[in-house]
């Protein structure tokens, strides 16, 4: 056999390997949820997820597409072997085909685990969701979950899949009246899906609605029926009807420099005092001609001290806030998701800037210190995304962004404290890559790194 031929016939051999290996994957992937229907029973709403033939799994489909990539390219590859070698044998020349298409990478940088984000509790329904950003998805726990152990923790049941809708899931809060729960997608899906409690695997939402492009936190009023969005870069609340579905307008905007948003992310309703909270990251950029001409003309951006701003929970339009708490003495750096406890009037921030959890006087206002902090190398706090405090059972939760865990601890603890238990989404110890939307990326010769802003 000439050397070329022989080097095709080896190269195809070795792509109908790896294209039979990633189907055995695929099969022993999907063999326990096939197995797992078969054993147990499961809701309506359950079952209705499985009529569809998707797969829910984002990381098994890949790794069979790459294969079936690679098969195809090989045999491309393998022909044009084949064709050069006859050209060599009869003298003659041929151009060289540029690669192109559905080609495969030489090689990948992702996470295949969750990376957690907000985090939910109804003591009540003994459940606890968080949701995956990574992946699009959303957990739902035992409330007692998790302990400490280095083992994985197994989640009583997973909404992800194509059906579902969901891509960069970020806030998530659930109506424990209504068994429902509530998620928006940040920056690529502009929109909020509804799911029952009790749904799982790949099933499409009970309703969805369109929500503002930069859509980062979800909170619930039980008591007027509305649910509210902050917007990240437009530095704005959209607040809908709690039924609101489709292309609906909402019911109110608050937005304009009197507001004092800048780069909003957290939002919570505190429905007992008639209250919003939201946290601001400080980033403040014109995105209308009236916002860029100002009484004095044109004005740029700028950089605000970190907030968290109080408002009514009528507020709309150009309104002030009627609290901020802000300044060095705070610690805000890059706050996060919020949490109100109305029964010891407080409220708890994840502080991703300086991996703490900060806890305030719930009417707290000014340049004022934080009443405790959770913070150290014992807590287990790192890259905190999401926090929930659960005062039936006198604990506060935290997922971390940065870690595959969240952990749990008592409501009033403070400092450099172990928590109580932490649920693990991956083996102990394991890399978090990191990745939250990367916008671009770019090579440094000199270190031979590659460097991802997110």
């Amino acid at each position: 056999m000439a050397m070329p031929e022989k080097r095709a016939w080896l190269m195809s051999i070795g792509a109908a390997l790896l294209f039979i290996g990633g189907s055995i994957n695929l099969l022993f992937h999907g063999a326990p949820a096939i197995f797992s229907s078969v054993f147990r029973s499961r809701s309506q709403a359950s079952i209705a997820s499985d009529d569809s033939d998707e797969n829910d799994s984002c990381a098994d489909t890949t790794e069979l597409a790459m294969a079936m990539t690679a098969w195809r390219q090989t045999q491309q590859r393998g022909t044009r072997v084949a064709l050069a070698a006859d050209a060599d044998a009869a003298g003659t020349q041929t151009e060289t085909t540029p690669a192109g298409g559905d080609i495969a990478p030489a090689r990948s940088v992702a996470d295949a685990y969750p990376s957690l984000h907000s985090v939910a509790v109804d003591p009540d329904a003994n459940q606890v969701a968080v949701s995956d950003s990574n992946r699009g998805a959303i957990f739902f726990y035992k409330r007692n979950a998790g302990g400490n152990s280095a083992h994985m923790a197994t989640p009583e049941r997973v909404i992800r899949g194509p059906r579902t809708g969901m891509m960069f899931v970020a806030g998530i809060s659930m109506d424990t009246a209504e068994r429902e729960i509530f998620a928006v997608n940040n920056d690529i899906g502009d929109r909020m899906e509804v799911f029952p409690y009790d749904t799982e695997g790949n099933i499409k939402p009970k309703r969805v609605l369109s929500v503002p492009h930069g859509a980062w936190g979800v909170a619930l009023n039980p008591v007027r029926k509305e649910v509210a969005v902050s917007i990240e870069h437009p530095n704005t609340v959209v607040v809908y009807r709690r039924e609101a579905s489709g292309s609906e307008a909402p019911l109110r905007v608050l937005r304009g420099p009197e507001t004092e948003l800048a780069d909003p992310h957290g939002i919570v309703i505190d429905a007992g005092h008639n209250e919003m909270l939201v946290a601001n990251h400080g980033n403040w950029a014109p995105l209308t001609r009236e916002e860029q001409e100002g009484p004095e003309g044109l004005r740029g951006g700028h950089f605000a001290l970190p907030s968290i701003n109080t408002y009514g929970v009528e507020a709309r339009g150009d309104e002030k806030p009627t609290r901020k708490i802000q300044g060095a003495q705070t610690q805000l750096n890059w706050p996060m998701g919020l949490s109100v406890d109305s029964m010891h009037d407080e409220v708890a921030v994840a502080n991703y800037g300086t991996n703490s959890i900060l806890v305030f006087r719930r009417d707290a206002s000014g340049n004022v210190a934080p009443l405790r902090v959770i913070k150290g190398d014992r807590t287990g706090v790192l890259g905190p995304m999401g926090v929930a405090i659960d005062t039936k059972n006198d604990e506060l939760w935290v997922t971390n962004y940065r870690d595959h865990t969240a952990v749990v601890f008592a409501r009033a603890a403070s400092g450099n404290m172990a928590p109580k238990r932490v649920i693990r989404n991956a083996p102990a110890g394991t890399a978090a890559v990191g990745f939250g939307n990367p916008g671009a990326i770019a090579y440094d010769s000199k270190r031979g790194q590659i460097l991802v802003p997110n």
